[in-house]
């Protein structure tokens, strides 16, 4: 019986503690870019000639409450589009058995790098939800609306921002394995 009773007095805090703020919601893409050959040099020459960047894109939705004389923001969400181009290399009986262990450890180490920057683009989002869930009450809906934009906007600068930094960090992921050879 205490169980019972107990479950509903946790759970009362979670329904009266105000605004909402959820988890970003993330769609995730992986598109195969082929590439070819036996050796290092040919299976280089394909990556260069076939290497597309990934990219994410982070999008804020928000709902308000008006009052007389205010508009509050009640809930914020966030939804994360992330598009990895992870390049397949593509079967040779003529390649060697080493090649492909260098390829195989290339491959692991740019899927780990692509993942820090799924991991930068929903640490934005969040920050994104709970920067517009912050925001103070505004005279207008329409003034709130546009501040809660500015904040996102301003965020995703950021997100850009940090996105180079990693990259520059990581020598675009070279320091991390991610080169081949």
């Amino acid at each position: 019986m205490r169980r019972r009773l107990m479950l509903p007095l946790l759970l009362c805090p979670l329904l009266v503690a105000g605004p909402i703020s959820a988890e970003p919601r993330l769609q995730s893409r992986v598109e195969s870019v082929d590439v070819s050959g036996a050796t290092v040099d040919t299976i280089r020459a394909s990556l260069n000639r076939n290497r597309q960047h990934s990219a994410n894109r982070v999008n804020w939705h928000f709902n308000w409450e008006s009052t007389p004389g205010q508009c509050r923001i009640t809930e914020a969400t966030t939804d994360v589009s992330v598009t990895s181009y992870i390049p397949r290399l593509q079967p040779d009986p003529q390649r060697a058995a080493s090649v492909q262990q260098q390829w195989d450890s290339y491959l692991l180490a740019l899927q780990a790098h692509q993942e820090g920057h799924v991991e930068l683009a929903l640490n934005s989002a969040r920050e994104i939800e709970r920067a517009i869930m912050a925001l103070p009450p505004a005279s207008s809906c329409d003034q709130l609306q546009a501040s809660a934009n500015a904040t996102g906007r301003r965020l995703l600068e950021q997100l850009a921002a940090d996105d180079r930094e990693y990259d520059k960090r990581t020598q675009q992921g070279t320091l991390d394995g991610a080169h081949f050879p």
